[in-house]
């Protein structure tokens, strides 16, 4: 072979080990940016659930808000009124608010649930506290210090869930 043929083949296997690894540097960036893209979408995934949750959670407290400040109607069993919350005073679905006696003595339980937008989730606050008749046999409630929870205050948290 000649000197000028050599040369020739060597360039030629230089310019193909080039587009070779420019090759491989594209699947590998490929690969990379594919990658990134799953863990956007699972990101933006929590970030709306969040999001929701978070409705929920101030719809929920706005009830709870409003209820405390409502006239309720005389009972005496142990089961919960509920009032729903005017759709205008919540975002989304809207939500309701809901009054018992606890199992202890002169302490009433208010629980508030607020909705997202699809109404899927329910968050669920309570408020402890203590009941005034009005002159009018309406009930008013005034809430009891530090008894505002997001659990079930009661013992038996089956009486939350009733």
């Amino acid at each position: 072979m000649t000197e000028a043929k050599k040369v020739d083949s060597l360039f030629r296997q230089k310019g193909s080990a080039m587009i070779l690894s420019i090759m491989v540097m594209m699947g590998l960036a490929l690969i990379a940016l594919s990658s990134l893209q799953q863990q956007l979408s699972a990101g933006l995934a929590l970030t709306s659930n969040q999001h929701r949750f978070v409705i929920a959670w101030e719809n929920a407290s706005s009830a709870l808000a409003w209820g405390i400040s409502q006239p309720w109607k005389a009972f005496s069993d142990a089961r919960w009124q509920c009032q729903d919350v005017p759709a205008m005073l919540i975002s989304s679905d809207g939500g309701r608010v809901c009054v018992r006696a606890s199992l202890r003595q002169d302490v009433y339980v208010l629980r508030a649930e607020g909705t997202t937008g699809e109404g899927k989730a329910t968050v669920k606050l309570f408020q402890q506290a203590s009941m005034k008749k009005q002159a009018d046999g309406k009930l008013s409630f005034s809430p009891l210090k530090q008894g505002w929870l997001d659990f079930c205050p009661e013992a038996d948290e089956q009486v939350c869930n009733d």
